[in-house]
């Protein structure tokens, strides 16, 4: 029987990162989420508690490099190895034509999807060095390796985020580091999110055909987390500082080319 093995994950109260918080505690992880609703928390807090080995969800905003670096040292106190953080908070809120999106709103995305991940790797590699391993997986999404219009902040912050992770890889890399990194696209998913985007008044002007993308090729709610587990289970570190989505047939056998699956990826 092996040891119980830590997982956190950020923005874990809703859409994927729920799902993928259920999906490693029905497997046996110590899930520790964050999230930044009370009510979701505590929702989510109680799902986790039925599970052999129980979780925890805290109240963090990873906007806030402060509240991520607490979180790291209160789980480092409490159960000493991270073996994977997956930060995966998100929002996509900034909607329409780049020149008429308020300035706020797309600092706020960029602040989230890449401040965000960047403060979750700023705080969690120094314990993963100490530790002598771990793993990390960064959300990417829409508009990475293509163009995504009237989503301009989500994209940039997505697509930056691909890079941040190949130069983390080669970072590491240079160190020894038994560190492994990924970037996970999680596919098109009915969540949160793209629920947003049908209800809204900017969405619906600007993603009119989100409902008849979600009918004719939605991701299964299991795709993303079963995707991430393989990659936290060390089954695709070959794929390390490489740009993955949920259609990739991540498996431990055959060779990479070298600029495969990386953000500089042509077609």
């Amino acid at each position: 029987m092996r040891e119980t093995r830590t997982v956190v994950i950020t923005g874990a109260t809703s859409g994927i990162g729920r799902n993928m918080a259920l999906y490693f505690a029905d497997r046996g992880y110590r899930v520790i989420g964050t999230g930044r609703d009370a009510e979701r928390i505590h929702t989510l807090q109680e799902e986790l508690a039925v599970f052999p080995v129980p979780g925890q969800v805290f109240q963090v905003d990873v906007r806030r490099y402060q509240e991520i670096r607490e979180l790291v040292s209160h789980v480092e106190s409490e159960h000493g190895a991270v073996h994977v953080w997956i930060n995966n908070a998100g929002v996509n809120r900034a909607i329409g034509p780049t020149w008429e999106i308020d300035p706020d709103a797309w600092a706020d995305d960029l602040a989230i999807n890449l401040g965000g991940t960047f403060h979750g790797i700023r705080a969690i590699v120094p314990v993963m060095l100490r530790q002598g391993f771990g793993r990390i997986i960064n959300l990417i999404g829409g508009g990475t390796t293509h163009a995504m219009k009237f989503s301009n902040a989500y994209g940039t912050a997505k697509t930056a985020v691909a890079r941040l992770t190949e130069n983390l890889a080669e970072e590491l890399d240079e160190l020894g580091a038994q560190i492994k990194v990924f970037a996970l696209n999680p596919g098109l998913n009915d969540s949160e999110m793209t629920r947003a985007l049908r209800s809204t008044p900017e969405g619906q002007r600007y993603f009119p055909d989100m409902e008849e993308w979600l009918r004719n090729g939605a991701a299964d709610p299991q795709d993303a987390p079963a995707c991430a587990y393989k990659l936290a289970e060390g089954l695709a570190d070959k794929y390390h500082g490489r740009i993955l989505t949920i259609y990739d047939p991540i498996t431990e056998e055959g060779s990479l080319e070298p600029d495969l699956y990386k953000l500089r990826l042509n077609g």
